[in-house]
């Protein structure tokens, strides 16, 4: 297995077709308090709050995938 695929491989890939059915939209209401927490750390990173609530999820399942 490679260890890091360049563009030209990428290129020549075939697009999952079930990726968007594997997908599931979420919608999480936060706190305002909890949203300005993210928002000064997105500031910080010259980010969007999203992105780094996104992140933050998916090192908690990660890390539940590990636990398990």
């Amino acid at each position: 297995m490679k260890a890091e695929y360049t563009v030209d491989d990428l290129k020549g890939a075939i697009r999952n077709p079930f990726y968007e059915k594997l997908n599931k939209e979420v919608t999480v209401v936060i706190r305002r308090s909890d949203y300005a927490t993210f928002e000064e750390v997105a500031r910080t990173n010259d980010e969007t709050p999203e992105a780094v609530m996104r992140r933050c999820l998916k090192v908690a399942a990660q890390g539940i995938r590990e636990h398990d």
